[in-house]
């Protein structure tokens, strides 16, 4: 005697149905976007050499919050809450970008002084340390990015600290969108930078 089964088809159809509608409603075959930060632009007259040497930097690693180190760019959604983007992400390591824009920014920045600006590397002997601690770096879409960091000037002939400061920072997107808030971002990090050349131009 033959055993009969319930047809596998209307299932089969069924499983196939779930598997399409979770695929829209998670994003399936969506493009992640990706994002980099952008120092300010390089002046395109040349800077005439001075009778005084210049001062060689060295920026120490950027100390990051773990929150904010990783790939998906984070956004604040509220006081105590945050949001990652699965779709829009760095184009690279954040931290390390970051601390790749603040040597072009102090380079470009410090360019009267006839400065070189450099990672802390042992390849070259330089005159000062600059060290960043970050504490905030995310921001609001279409709304307001925080740069939150402390940071430090050592100068390391003398062996003594030159400046210990703590800047809060806050830009305005101009507009929606990731590629908005990523600029206001660019543009946190250049007063940043602006904060911390200011201190090496009263140096003598």
């Amino acid at each position: 005697m033959k055993s009969t089964h319930p047809s596998r088809k209307p299932l089969f159809g069924t499983c196939l149905l779930a598997l399409m509608l979770a695929g829209c409603l998670f994003g399936a075959g969506r493009p992640v976007d990706y994002y980099t930060l952008t120092p300010l632009p390089r002046p395109t007259g040349t800077v005439a050499a001075e009778a005084t040497p210049g001062i060689s930097i060295a920026l120490y690693p950027v100390v990051f919050p773990e929150y904010i180190d990783r790939p998906q760019i984070v956004t604040r959604t509220d006081d105590n809450q945050i949001a990652l983007s699965e779709f829009n992400r760095w184009g690279g390591g954040l931290k390390q970008a970051f601390a790749n824009v603040m040597v072009e920014n102090l380079n470009v920045l410090l360019a009267e002084r006839r400065a070189n600006v450099m990672f802390d590397t042992l390849t070259f002997d330089p005159s000062y340390l600059v060290t960043v601690t970050v504490n905030r770096f995310d921001g609001q879409l279409g709304d307001t990015v925080w740069l939150n960091a402390a940071w430090t000037i050592w100068d390391l002939k003398a062996k003594k600290t030159l400046a210990v400061k703590t800047s809060v920072i806050q830009e305005k997107a101009a507009a929606q969108g990731y590629a908005a808030m990523v600029a206001a971002q660019s543009r946190a990090i250049a007063s940043l930078s602006r904060e911390i050349a200011a201190e090496f131009e009263k140096l003598k």
